[in-house]
């Protein structure tokens, strides 16, 4: 049990997931992001943040663990609900 306000605890991804966080992060270049983890909150909408294997397009490519974090607004409004990515860190390289 959580507290409110609070995130929930980690969980595979779902398909619901995986559609919020490919909208949010489709104009993104230069690195491509596989979510496999995400912990979500309410509030004025949902925060998730996703663990994520990153792969940077440098020479040669480096791969990371990240965490990014997208809010998706309440809205009856479907063109005003579109998810952002707020921030992207990364937590730790490995070749």
């Amino acid at each position: 049990m959580s507290c409110p306000g609070n995130f929930t605890p980690y969980r595979d991804v779902d398909c619901r997931d995986l559609a919020i966080f490919h909208e949010a992060t489709r104009d993104l270049r230069g690195t491509t992001y596989k979510p496999y983890l995400v912990a979500t909150q309410e509030a004025r909408g949902t925060n998730f943040r996703f663990i994520c294997n990153s792969t940077f397009m440098t020479r040669p490519p480096q791969n990371a663990i990240t965490m990014v974090s997208i809010f998706k607004p309440f809205c009856k409004e479907k063109d005003r609900a579109k998810p952002v990515v707020t921030n992207i860190c990364k937590m730790g390289c490995y070749h």
